[in-house]
């Protein structure tokens, strides 16, 4: 038994109704907490080297780091 719960059945191919559902299941793999704390969800993406760079100095200019500018930036753009 997996310790990971998705939502949405791959092999029916049946899609959520709306986007709600599928953020809540299809989109993120939700963990079966057994009491614990929910833990963030991790997410990996590749950047050209000069981004990168432009970023981090960015951070360091709001004496910050590129994981706290990274969330801020989600917000700011889903806050929209």
């Amino acid at each position: 038994m997996s310790k990971f719960k998705v939502s949405s059945n791959p092999i029916s191919g049946t899609a959520p109704a709306t986007r709600e559902q599928f953020a809540d299941g299809a989109a993120m793999v939700q963990t079966q907490t057994g009491g614990r704390p929910v833990k963030p969800i991790r997410v990996n993406f590749d950047l050209d080297v000069a981004t990168h760079r432009r970023l981090k100095l960015r951070a360091v200019e709001r004496g910050s780091n590129v994981a706290m500018l990274i969330r801020h930036l989600i917000q700011v753009e889903l806050s929209q």
